[in-house]
């Protein structure tokens, strides 16, 4: 019985101690931790709230940059297409556009009537009555682009003459024609054109010798006109 007293004695004992010691490191743990008071939450949330609303501030400042810079360039185009369209109209006033029936070659407005056969003063009436007048032209680049325009028909007229002074050959604008080559042809390869003397006084595209001028009758009948408005 004794013993038995004796073991509870120091079991009492030993639970007392167990508890006196929880009950000191509790103590030491409130003193090394202190616990998270609601003020201290409320500031992180506001600390992240400040950042985002920072990072909207910055977004929207660059897109007011960027409306701003389509804005220019927007500025910009329409003012780019003005000039262009100013430079048009500018142009066409300059040089009007060539309307049906002619064509525009180079910087001619030419009209080739391929079904018309006419003498040479009754093909430089059908081009008047067409506010045009027989084609004329002062260099040889004008004279190819005629060339690739006519390679279609025997013959054209052109409005070449030397009527008025035999040998003296010019345009129906009274500015002389050119001589030589590349403009006139040849006969048979070796007599040079114009050689026709007083029976051939009219300037035509002769097709045989690949479209060289030629002078020829004006009676000649069977050459197409070569109109050109004046623009």
């Amino acid at each position: 019985m004794r013993v038995l007293l004796l073991a509870a004695l120091m079991a009492v004992v030993v639970v007392a101690d167990v508890a006196g010691n929880y009950l000191q490191d509790n103590s030491n743990t409130q003193e090394f931790f202190t616990p998270i008071k609601e003020n201290c939450t409320q500031s992180l949330v506001e600390l992240l709230l400040l950042r985002q609303e920072v990072r909207l501030n910055h977004l929207v400042d660059i897109e007011k940059q960027s409306g701003a810079t389509l804005l220019s360039l927007a500025q910009t185009l329409v003012e780019v297409r003005d000039a262009l369209l100013s430079k048009q109209d500018a142009e066409a006033t300059q040089n009007p556009q060539c309307t049906s029936p002619f064509t525009l070659v180079g910087k001619k407005c030419l009209l080739l009537p391929i079904a018309e056969r006419l003498n040479w003063a009754a093909g430089r009436q059908y081009c008047v009555a067409r506010g045009a007048d027989l084609a004329t032209f002062s260099d040889a680049n004008t004279f190819a682009e005629y060339l690739g325009f006519i390679n279609q028909v025997i013959g054209v007229w052109l409005g070449g003459t030397d009527v008025e002074i035999e040998e003296v050959w010019t345009w129906i604008t009274g500015e002389p024609m050119p001589r030589g080559p590349p403009f006139w042809g040849s006969t048979n390869s070796y007599k040079a054109e114009p050689s026709g003397g007083r029976g051939e006084n009219c300037a035509v595209l002769h097709h045989p010798d690949k479209y060289y001028m030629h002078d020829i009758t004006c009676a000649f009948s069977t050459a197409t006109p070569l109109c050109q408005k004046i623009l």
